[in-house]
């Protein structure tokens, strides 16, 4: 352990061993495959000459069926044939029957054993060439066995030719190359360890000289500087080093700068920000926790007694799993979502607890239940009246006049399904900012007359009055006058649907003052209970004493609402003088300073 104290001894030692481990793992890659990969070509090019050997040996022998026997047409032919394969191949050749008797071989110093050789049985029971490598008391072998087939069923096997080569060549060319892999590595470490011991000295040398200049910085004196040399890394530490003296003063500065805003940030956040320590304990917390809590949290408090149960339960099944848990949960008037999730680093907590009041979203969520609901109930209603009506008049009983009246039944829900579906397509269109308006200078009282003309034939059915009280001078508004006309439709109809026979339903014109003017529908009908103004304008309300006796969708007063501020309008209702409601339309008399485009929401979009 002492040598390595020294970097001019560790680097040496570096350099040598890995040296030392490249020729290693060189002797690893080369010489352990080297013989298989010797054999293993022997093998390859003994069974890419299989076919030839099988060819030229089947021209001189042939199979004779009666007896079983493999024949020799020519011996001396076959001898030579045999001897010149055997040259080529460099390797024994034996021509073997079924019985396993040799009838030709090449020659060769040890005697012929067929049960030296399993792949010759393996051969001809499969019909194919088999190889493997064979060792005797006579050496190692590598052996091809080629089955010479029967011409006239090729699946018979009529003998063998059975090729081995033996393996010295390879063992004396892998004993080659270790003693040259050997000899290498010698002269390679000897090589390696003189010139890292130059090296290693010189580069020593120029970190002791950085070294002081680190002790004479630790000392206080941030004014020394280290030699910089060679513009190499050891030069580029000396300059970085020199930085690092310039700046550390600089740093600090910073470091106390980033702390303030980080605390800024944190005390400015809406969101809650609470660190908990490993024991459940709160160590930190920003004003916007305690705003949202209710309760200031003091440092040291446990985790139960400052939260409701369900944050400390995430709590803990975060610092169980160690992934991010969150919950939503009612506190007070609120809503509030409590996010919680592991935190690394060397403070004095472990986990952080992220707290936001989603009191809005929780709202939207549930008018978008109770849309849904109210919507489905809306359909729903209808949809059944007609299978009834259907069903009815499936069974064929009735008279003409009843099934007139049940057709005339009939086509009023079909009509109330169909204002249904318009309705909600123009709300959607309002919400979804796809209604295009084209403002212009509109004449309220014409338009308030046009629409009363509409109402004609119910008014007459009811026997309502209509009147259009105006002042001398005409008036006019900065607005769609088609959306106009939809809004003052959706209000008169809704007084001539609740207004009882003979009432009287009015539309007031008036000049607020030069900017703003307004219409007011009233009638004279029962009038809105106080507990149900506040929800006139929401989607499919109609009130709870005559949600069952008049028919309506719900929406166009919501409609209303909205074109009437899509016009940067407002709309309000009250009780009316005398009884019945009165629905008022505020709306601008000239066009507004800054004209907005299509795309710019004319207001800020609110919660639904």
């Amino acid at each position: 352990m002492f040598l390595l104290r020294s970097v001019k001894n560790w680097l040496t030692l570096l350099v040598v061993g890995l040296v030392a481990l490249s020729m290693l793992v060189a002797w690893l890659y080369v010489v352990p495959p080297l013989g298989s990969r010797l054999e293993r070509e022997k093998l390859a090019e003994m069974r890419s000459s299989a076919g030839l050997i099988r060819a030229t040996l089947r021209e001189f022998a042939h199979f004779d069926r009666p007896t079983g026997a493999l024949l020799i047409d020519d011996r001396l032919a076959l001898d030579q044939v045999v001897g010149r394969v055997a040259m080529r191949l460099n390797a024994r050749v034996i021509l073997i029957d079924r019985e396993g008797t040799a009838l030709a071989d090449s020659g060769g110093d040890d005697p012929f054993a067929a049960e030296d050789f399993p792949m010759l049985s393996l051969a001809a029971r499969a019909a194919r060439v088999e190889q493997g490598l064979v060792a005797t008391a006579n050496g190692r072998f590598a052996a091809t066995a080629v089955p010479l087939l029967v011409e006239q069923a090729p699946e018979e096997v009529a003998g063998t030719v059975l090729v081995v080569t033996r393996l010295d060549d390879v063992q004396q060319a892998v004993a080659s190359v270790k003693s040259q892999l050997l000899l290498a590595a010698a002269l390679a470490l000897l090589v390696s360890l003189i010139a890292s011991l130059l090296v290693a000295g010189l580069i020593a040398a120029r970190l002791k000289r950085i070294e002081a200049s680190a002790e004479t910085l630790a000392g206080g004196d941030l004014s020394v500087t280290a030699p910089v040399g060679l513009e190499d890394e050891i030069g580029q530490l000396g300059r970085s080093f020199n930085s690092m003296a310039e700046r550390l003063r600089e740093a600090f500065s910073q470091v106390e700068f980033e702390k303030d805003r980080v605390e800024i940030l944190l005390n400015d956040l809406s969101e809650g920000v609470i660190g908990i320590s490993a024991d459940g304990h709160v160590s930190i917390a920003n004003p916007a926790a305690s705003d949202l809590l209710g309760h200031h949290l003091p440092v040291g408090v446990e985790l139960g007694r400052a939260f409701p149960y369900d944050v400390a339960n995430i709590w803990y099944e975060s610092r169980r799993g160690g992934d991010v848990q969150d919950v939503v949960f009612v506190h007070g008037e609120r809503t509030l979502e409590a996010l919680t999730y592991p935190v690394g680093g060397e403070a004095d907590f472990t986990s952080i607890i992220v707290l936001r009041d989603v009191t809005a979203q929780a709202k939207l969520e549930r008018a978008r239940r109770d849309f849904i609901a109210n919507a489905s109930h809306e359909f729903k209603t209808p949809l059944f009246s007609l299978a009834g009506f259907v069903e009815i008049l499936d069974e064929g009983d009735l008279s003409e006049e009843e099934q007139g009246e049940f057709l005339q039944l009939m086509r009023q829900q079909v009509d109330r399904l169909h204002n249904l579906a318009v309705s909600m397509l123009d709300l959607s269109r309002v919400e979804a900012g796809s209604i295009e308006l084209a403002p212009s200078s509109v004449e309220v009282v014409t338009v308030a007359r046009s629409v009363l003309d509409e109402f004609q034939a119910q008014a007459q059915a009811k026997e309502l009055s209509f009147f259009v009280e105006d002042g001398d001078q005409p008036l006019t508004v900065w607005c769609d006058e088609e959306r106009l006309a939809q809004v003052l439709r959706a209000l008169v109809d809704n007084a001539v649907k609740y207004s009882p026979k003979g009432a009287r339903v009015s539309v007031t014109v008036a000049a607020v003052d030069d900017r703003t003017a307004m219409v007011t529908v009233c009638d004279t009908g029962p009038g809105i209970p106080a507990s149900d103004l506040p929800h006139v304008f929401e989607r499919f309300h109609r009130g709870r004493q005559d949600r069952g006796s008049s028919a309506g969708s719900g929406l166009g007063l919501s409609i209303a609402r909205e074109l009437t501020e899509l016009m940067d309008g407002s709309i309000a209702v009250a009780a009316a003088d005398g009884g019945g409601a009165a629905f008022t339309v505020r709306l601008p008399r000239r066009p507004p300073e800054h004209q907005r485009s299509p795309a710019e929401p004319p207001w800020p979009e609110r919660p639904r």
